[in-house]
This record gives C-alpha cells, sequence and structure tokens, in this order.
C-alpha cells in the first residue's frame, strides 16, 4: 500500500505574524501551507507554490509542515530542494520530482514501483535514453536490450552498445552487456581494456582501447572473425 503521506522536507514555521507568501524570502526547506490543499516551498531563498492534491492535502501538525502528493500530475511544480521526492502510481510508475516539476517515470525492471519506509523504489534496471533517474552513475538496460544506460545529471543516457547476441541483461539484479561484437569508436568500460571483439561483418578484431573500441586486425581472406569461450580469432567460417 502506498504511504497516506507523502512529506515535503519538513520545517520550523518560524513567526506566523510574517504572513509569507509566494515570493517572499525563506530558509532552505522552508514550507507552509497556503490553504487546504496547497503549500509553499522555499527555492532559492523564494516561495514558490506546489499543490498538495492527496487525500490529507496540507497539513501543519506541531510547527511542521506535511504536503500530501499522492494525488499529484505530471507537470505539477515542486521546489529545487524537493528533487527526487517521490510516490508510486500503481506497480509499475513512480511520480517524482525533477527539475522543478513532477514527472511519471516508467518502473520496467521486475520489481516496479515498491513502497518502502514511506519511500518510492522504482525498479529502473530497464529504461529508455531521457528517462528521469534519481541514482547518479545507475545502470540500466535498454528496453530493446541493444545497450547500456547510465544516469547522468538526473537523466538516462546511452552508455554501452551491446552488439553480441547476449545484448543487454539484467537478470538477477546484475547487469551484463555482449560486447563480443563491436563497431569501431563504441565506447567500452576502461576495466575492459585489452578486451577484443569482432566488427560487425566480421572481417576484423577490433580492441578496447582509452574506453573506444579500435582497429586491431583485419581477418585475411576466406577467414571470419569469431569468439570461442574466452578466445576471439580469425579462422576458416
Amino acid at each position: 500500500m502506498p504511504p497516506r503521506f507523502s512529506l515535503f522536507p519538513l520545517c520550523l514555521l518560524g513567526l506566523v505574524s510574517c504572513k509569507p507568501s509566494v515570493g517572499s524570502s525563506c530558509d532552505v526547506h522552508e514550507a507552509r501551507c497556503l490553504d487546504a490543499q496547497r503549500a509553499i516551498v522555499c527555492d532559492d531563498g523564494k516561495f514558490v507554490e506546489a499543490p498538495c492534491r492527496g487525500k490529507a492535502g496540507c497539513t501543519t501538525v506541531r510547527e511542521r509542515t506535511a504536503c500530501d502528493i499522492t494525488g499529484n500530475q505530471p507537470g505539477d511544480a515542486c521546489s529545487r530542494n524537493d528533487e527526487g521526492v517521490a510516490v508510486c502510481r500503481g506497480e509499475r510508475a513512480m511520480l517524482a520530482c525533477h527539475g522543478r516539476k513532477f514527472e511519471s517515470v516508467p518502473c520496467r525492471g521486475p520489481r516496479g514501483c515498491e513502497t518502502v519506509a514511506e519511500q518510492a523504489n522504482c525498479d529502473q534496471s530497464v529504461a529508455e535514453a531521457g528517462e528521469a533517474c534519481k541514482k547518479q552513475g545507475a545502470k540500466a538496460c535498454s528496453v530493446d536490450k541493444a545497450q547500456v544506460l547510465s544516469c547522468v545529471d538526473g537523466r538516462m543516457q546511452s552508455l554501452y552498445f551491446c552488439r553480441g547476441a547476449g545484448q543487454c541483461s539484467s537478470a538477477g539484479g546484475k547487469l551484463g552487456c555482449d560486447q563480443s561484437v563491436a563497431r569501431l569508436g563504441d565506447s567500452c568500460d576502461r576495466g575492459l581494456t585489452g578486451h577484443i571483439a569482432c566488427s560487425e561483418d566480421k572481417r576484423a578484431r577490433v580492441t578496447c582501447k582509452d574506453e573506444r573500441f579500435v582497429a586491431s586486425e583485419k581477418c585475411k581472406a576466406g577467414t571470419l572473425c569469431a569468439v570461442s569461450g574466452q578466445s576471439t580469432k580469425c579462422g576458416a567460417p
């Protein structure tokens, strides 16, 4: 079950007599209720308005403000301080604050979206380039299994191509990328330095060097590149 309350960062109310409003100066993580369904939250030293569309709305308890975002919609405003605040929206999606706006984030991995200790955990082990993400450097397989993606500055970006027959896999929580086949210029992990792969047309071997695949050896006439166990050689087809 999703949590009833999803809280923006909490703050002391301070002096209620000042009656802050949108545009007023504020301290980091400060928030107030405007009414039962709206809050003002601090964003770069100024209050901005943010909706609280969940059933609990905006509430103040013991001088702290809580905003229920379980009913919020993509495009609703949020502050930069709330980057990553999220709730599950069904079993396969999450609503998360990214770039001062809430957006829907698919949870394509086998665990979907789970709520643990009132935190939304989205399985993004399978994703598409451009989708929002939270953990810098987190990796995923693309939906077509052709690439490894990485979370860079809040967005999934292409990292490696997986041109081998095994493509990209994330079974058992461990990500694998078959780079037994590669194209000149394809990126590769520094840990694979020296790794040899076959070119796509099987007429040459390519090597991972300085995080890129570079030319290694052209196969002689009548031979093709093939992978056998840990060996990648040119030989009779």
